[in-house]
């Protein structure tokens, strides 16, 4: 309850600005969600140092997000580094639709994701999940059997090789895991979510993916601008009980080409000067580096974005 009416005073705060803000919008996902939190950072720290109100906008996935944000409905949304360039290309989901219209704004942080089983599951390796009830289907985002596809791959694993437990989106793959639907589950690293599944989920712990040149190759096939990451167990990593190794890609934020200058140069500001407010209110910030905003996934940048990397060459690469 505390940590509900805390969100709902930082909404408050975020909303009610100051008297001349510009006010944009962000397509986020719901409350509760890693990305949902992200986007209150991302506003707090520009409300903090630009007259900049940036207000989320919650969608059932962030495909859905993009969407709206393409046709100039909303004004900035959060991508990951491999859908954001199918997206504006028109490959893979996004094949003879594709959004032109978006531009990257800057690369935020590295997400890292694993696979998750309750401490007493007789599950030790990707390879036990043989047979084990798994997340499947995912109508509001493909991007997320995709992810689970490739962790599986890293095991030998296809998803044919598990009992498939339809779900609607990631709110259904955490509801579910947290009501014993699923025998394995996938979180976050370092996620606020991630803490909350392992107050609820007895004993939950991380199962580590199978590296090698074999099995990169399986995770690249389908997962392309992933990598793996070896995670140690430390403060806020609910679910590392010991270094396992997950998967690792970047989240970016994007904007459509026609969002105004003053408002990008505005979130880029409070991203450039914000890293204290921004870890204060997302975790997952934590490995935010402002020198890395700047980097190339084949999407053009919105003009004032390369104008403000331009601007600030010294600090950002």
């Amino acid at each position: 309850m505390l940590g509900y009416l805390k969100r709902i005073l930082l909404c408050l705060a975020l909303m009610t600005g100051v008297a001349h803000a510009e006010t944009a919008t962000m397509a986020t996902l719901t409350d509760g969600t890693p990305p949902y939190y992200m986007t209150l950072a991302i506003a707090k720290a520009a409300q903090e140092v630009t007259p900049l109100d940036l207000r989320p906008k919650s969608f059932r996935s962030t495909d859905q997000g993009a969407i709206f944000v393409n046709k100039g409905e909303v004004d900035f949304g959060l991508f990951n580094s491999i859908t954001l360039p199918e997206a504006y290309h028109g490959t893979h989901f996004y094949k003879g639709n594709a959004l032109t219209n978006l531009r990257a704004v800057a690369r935020l942080i590295p997400i890292q994701a694993s696979l998750c089983v309750p401490g007493d599951s007789d599950i030790h390796s990707i390879q036990d999940m043989r047979g084990k009830r798994f997340p499947a289907g995912f109508d509001a985002t493909k991007f997320g059997e995709r992810m689970y596809a490739a962790m599986l791959g890293t095991g030998g694993l296809t998803y044919d090789d598990v009992k498939k437990v339809q779900v609607a989106g990631w709110a259904g793959v955490v509801n579910g895991f947290r009501r014993g639907e699923f025998d394995v589950g996938g979180i976050v690293v370092g996620s606020a979510t991630a803490i909350r599944d392992a107050q609820i989920v007895k004993g939950l712990r991380c199962i580590s993916l199978n590296t090698g040149p074999e099995n990169e190759k399986r995770m690249k096939e389908i997962f392309p601008q992933a990598r793996f990451a070896v995670v140690k167990p430390g403060p806020g990593l609910a679910g590392i009980v010991e270094p396992t190794v997950v998967l690792e890609f970047d989240f970016w934020v994007y904007a459509n080409k026609d969002t105004p200058d003053k408002d990008v140069t505005d979130m880029l500001t409070g991203l450039l000067k914000g890293k204290e407010t921004l870890t204060g209110v997302s975790k997952a910030f934590r490995r935010f580096d402002p020198s890395l905003m700047h980097d190339d996934i084949g999407v053009p940048f919105h003009p004032a974005a390369e104008a403000f990397f331009a601007a600030h060459k010294d600090s950002i690469k």
